[in-house]
């Protein structure tokens, strides 16, 4: 899904919908590019970069829950529908039938675990790992 975005953005463009491009949270490749970055950390004695004293309690992270970008559930439950009906009925130009149905696959499970937090007005995250 993450790489096909920018069509996918297109395809919400036309359905009048938010962009996935818009739900995207960086924090955890950002997070990491600075570990890569920063080889002499201190509290990185193995040189992975990868400071254990920094772990955030709940996350076990480097960062922590109110570090990420949260977004609102009902909106991201739009976009997504609204992509998977458009890849569905059309297909995703550039893809071949077996990348479509990859790509019904992972929308199929976003829509699934979108269902619930936005029937209770909930907050989602979309991480781009890095």
């Amino acid at each position: 899904m993450n790489r096909h975005s920018d069509a996918l953005d297109a395809v919400c463009e036309l359905a009048g919908v938010r962009k996935l491009n818009e739900f995207k949270d960086f924090t955890d490749l950002e997070f990491n590019m600075d570990d890569f970055d920063d080889e002499d950390d201190e509290d990185d004695e193995e040189g992975d970069g990868e400071s254990e004293a920094a772990a955030d309690p709940e996350t076990g992270l480097g960062y922590g829950i109110d570090d990420m970008a949260w977004f609102d559930a009902a909106e991201g439950l739009v976009s997504m529908k609204a992509m998977r009906g458009h890849v569905a009925t059309e297909g995703l130009a550039g893809l071949d039938a077996g990348q479509n149905a990859d790509l019904l696959d992972e929308l199929d499970d976003c829509i699934a675990v979108l269902d619930g937090p936005a029937s209770r007005a909930g907050k989602f995250h979309l991480a781009v790992i890095g």
